[in-house]
């Protein structure tokens, strides 16, 4: 690092990242638990990730409590995107809008509403340890939470505009060209099975032994 502000910065992104990431993961998987009664390991990888999504906005401008509080509220907005994707039958089996839509604009929000500026006044944002400065760059810029707010609302709806004019266009391009989906057959089968996972992977037969290894 040029300077030591830069390396305390560093530890301060490290530790939050860490935090965020951790808080996401546990969550998601004890809350996982108690709705299913199983240990869900991709719930538990899936909320690591929104952890991560969720404090990647504000990992240089927040204290360490309020990584722990980002991470927790991020696995609970994945938890119930998940289950509304489920519940409107759309077919996301990866969970990728919960974890990148829902939380990235979570996690927009989060950098504002936990920046470690003076209370609402003060706001921090890309600088790091220094405030944004008003105007004439005498002094701290007043109410400059308020504002800092309101630039995360506009750029959540651009990047949303942004990316949902682009992907419907590349979706109904798709579908027009027959491209979209794969055929029925393939849909019974298992898109895995046949253009994937290599095929001795499906050929485990009632008398076969998983667990024998070739010589």
């Amino acid at each position: 690092m040029h300077d030591a502000q830069a390396g305390a910065l560093a530890a301060q992104v490290a530790m939050n990242t860490t935090l965020s990431a951790a808080t996401g993961g546990i969550t998601v998987f004890l809350m996982r638990y108690k709705m299913l009664h199983k240990y869900d390991v991709g719930g538990l990888c899936n909320g690591i990730l929104a952890g991560l999504v969720s404090i990647t906005a504000g990992c240089g401008n927040v204290e360490a409590h309020s990584a722990f509080f980002i991470g927790l509220i991020g696995a609970s907005v994945y938890q119930g995107a998940s289950m509304a994707l489920v519940k409107l039958r759309v077919d996301d089996p990866v969970d990728a809008v919960p974890v990148h839509g829902a939380c990235g604009i979570w996690g927009c929000f989060a950098a504002a509403l936990f920046d470690w500026g003076e209370g609402m006044n003060h706001y921090h944002g890309w600088k790091g340890w220094e405030c944004v400065k008003n105007a004439d760059e005498t002094g701290c810029m007043q109410g400059a939470a308020g504002k800092g707010l309101l630039a995360q609302f506009v750029s959540v709806l651009c990047i949303v505009l942004w990316s949902g004019t682009f992907a419907t266009a590349a979706f109904v391009a798709l579908k027009k060209t027959g491209l979209l989906r794969v055929s029925v057959e393939v849909e019974a089968e298992g898109i895995d099975k046949v253009s994937h996972s290599p095929s001795k992977a499906y050929q485990l037969g009632a008398n076969s032994n998983p667990y024998q290894v070739s010589a």
